[in-house]
């Protein structure tokens, strides 16, 4: 560890009233203070470290997905899902699911990891495996310990892990072991923004407690600790060495890896085309919108049509405006005629899709009559806007769009 965040540790510590001791004078049997975890002493080429394993087998259920189940899937949807070409040779047996508990939530320089939950598919079932740092000074030990499983992984499964816990332990290896170790440029399923992808319309907000309950099905029992409390508990084991409080940061931690692998398996059958009858409206829109945008047109245009029996007028506008764009994108007009149709009686205050239909009847059709009608309709859309600019400049495209139109009418009469 650098000699200014010794330091730094130092006086923090005896600030709280404990100095603290050197971790080569401790003995196996005294490095495990009082109310941690059943866990055992590792000893490295830098000292001795601390770490929790526990077993689960394939039938063990977390939530409403057994650990196997995620082994079911189709693989090579983390590759789509997450648009990451280096994800698609990678199985999902050789996932590491990784989660980090930090002596700060945001980061930077200061911030030690402290628990490192490491998750593994193994023989017979699903291993995680906690490394604990009981000192700070044990840091060099902890990362030397940790960077075995983590080299052994074909690739990582977090949740903001690209955000946050990966270029914390980048920074940490820089510090406690001198190594520069790119982690971020390992293959890396990043849970985060699939499940924003697919339930920001459906749920209040992402996290990753409200995806357990709402998605995955989890309950915390009482034993669970908000994780904005978790760096003070830290600090406050590293002043008095008692480990009871530790217990339920350990099982916090348990918890967020099992839920990785709960929530990659949902993630991934809300993806698999033989599942789309059991979406609802805006993760069908959501899949709509991936296959879209992977050039999958006959799986999206399907995922779209699902999306419509969405009975939420607020939804069904994103959905109409998304679905008629992507028709007229692949110039399926007529189709795309009657969308813009149920858009406008819909949401008659917006002139955008009156607009739309005063340019298919003008140039697709050529009927003049109906596109002078839209055209003017667009005009009685946009009186429900407030003045300014924005309004100022579509009413002139539109006045535009009318002047032209009503010449060729008079051309042709």
């Amino acid at each position: 560890m650098h000699s200014q965040e010794q330091s730094e540790l130092r006086r923090r510590l005896n600030r709280l009233g404990k100095r603290r001791q050197p971790a080569e004078k401790r003995t196996v049997e005294s490095s495990a203070p009082a109310g941690l975890p059943p866990g055992d002493g590792i000893q490295t080429p830098l000292g001795e470290t601390y770490r929790m394993e526990q077993f689960y087998s394939m039938e063990h259920k977390h939530g409403v997905s057994a650990m196997g189940d995620l082994l079911r899937c189709e693989g090579q949807l983390a590759a789509d899902i997450a648009a990451q070409s280096n994800l698609r040779d990678i199985p999902l047996k050789d996932f590491v699911f990784l989660d980090t508990e930090t002596t700060g939530l945001a980061g930077g320089a200061g911030t030690l990891v402290f628990l490192v939950g490491v998750g593994a598919f193994v023989e017979g079932g699903f291993r995680l495996r906690q490394y604990f740092m009981r000192d700070p000074a044990e840091e060099p030990a902890m990362l030397h310990a940790l960077q075995e499983d983590l080299e052994a992984a074909g690739g990582f499964v977090t949740f903001n892990g690209r955000a946050f816990d990966v270029p914390l332990l980048e920074m940490r290896y820089v510090v406690g072991l001198q190594r520069q170790w790119f982690l971020g440029n390992e293959p890396q399923f990043d849970l985060l923004f699939p499940a924003r992808r697919l339930w920001r319309h459906l749920l209040p907000d992402c996290t990753l407690g409200t995806l357990e309950r709402e998605i995955c099905g989890v309950r915390r029992t009482g034993e669970d600790v908000p994780g904005d409390q978790i760096p003070m508990l830290y600090m406050e084991f590293l002043r008095t060495g008692d480990g009871k409080a530790m217990q339920r940061v350990a099982y916090h931690n348990t918890i967020d890896v099992l839920s990785l692998v709960t929530l990659a398996t949902q993630i991934l059958a809300r993806h698999s085309p033989d599942r789309l009858e059991t979406l609802v409206g805006s993760e069908a829109l959501a899949v709509a919108r991936w296959h879209q945008q992977s050039g999958r047109t006959r799986h999206a245009d399907q995922a779209y049509k699902k999306a419509r029996e969405e009975g939420s007028q607020a939804l069904r506008l994103d959905i109409l405006r998304y679905h008629a764009s992507f028709l007229k994108h692949h110039e399926r007009y007529e189709e795309a005629l009657e969308i813009w149709q149920a858009w406008h009686a819909l949401e008659p205050e917006n002139p955008k899709p009156c607009i739309e239909l005063a340019k298919y009847f003008e140039w697709k059709e050529h009927d003049l009559d109906q596109a002078l009608h839209w055209a003017k309709a667009a005009l009685v859309s946009l009186t429900h806007w407030e003045a300014g600019w924005r309004r100022d400049q579509v009413w002139a495209e539109i006045e535009h769009r009318l002047e032209r139109i009503s010449r060729k009418l008079g051309r042709l009469d």
